[in-house]
């Protein structure tokens, strides 16, 4: 059962990387290693800046956190999520940053149902991916001062975790992550 849920949040999370950063231009011949020194090398990385008691305040377990969308590092983005400490969990949280911004997110297709709210302070968007059901996922994405923006995510994996709307869980734990999020 476990294994079905953790294949369903990565597949979650991947759809959702894919969906708001859609898909690039091809590019011929072998891969080399970044040496990115632009914006995105620059990007603030969750993985590495939110701290356990942060994470446990949330209410997400820190010992389960990942890096990347299935492990794999995605150009222009730094991402990191973590689940509930319940076994088998119940949702995932994500934290993303990235050099794409607010408008370009709200242009991709099948992104919808974006709602202003403010946060902490910070004037922003909830809006969910057109794939999944309004008690499934929720994203909040803020723009940041580089010109980028981050977003905060929930997934709700199991059928008990969709009794709380996954956009409560995203503001709650919005409302907490607000003072360490880049402006």
């Amino acid at each position: 059962m476990v294994g079905r849920r953790t294949t369903a949040a990565v597949a979650a999370l991947a759809g959702v990387v894919l969906v708001v950063s859609g898909c690039g231009t091809e590019t011929k011949g072998k891969p080399e290693p970044s040496t990115d020194t632009s914006a995105a090398g620059a990007l603030w990385d969750p993985c590495t800046q939110v701290s356990d008691a942060v994470l446990k305040q949330i209410g997400v377990d820190p010992g389960s956190k990942k890096s990347g969308v299935a492990g794999v590092e995605e150009p222009g983005w730094k991402v990191c999520s973590w689940h509930d400490p319940e076994h088998p969990f119940n949702y995932d949280l994500g934290i993303w940053a990235t050099i794409r911004t607010v408008d370009e997110i709200k242009k991709k297709q099948d992104n919808i149902d974006f709602t202003p709210v403010t946060v902490g302070g910070r004037a922003g968007f909830t809006f969910r991916s057109a794939s999944y059901d309004d008690d499934e996922v929720c994203d909040l994405v803020f723009p940041t001062a580089q010109g980028g923006s981050v977003q905060v995510s929930s997934f709700n994996i199991s059928t008990k975790s969709r009794q709380v709307p996954p956009c409560n869980r995203t503001l709650a734990a919005a409302e907490i992550l607000a003072p360490i999020l880049p402006g």
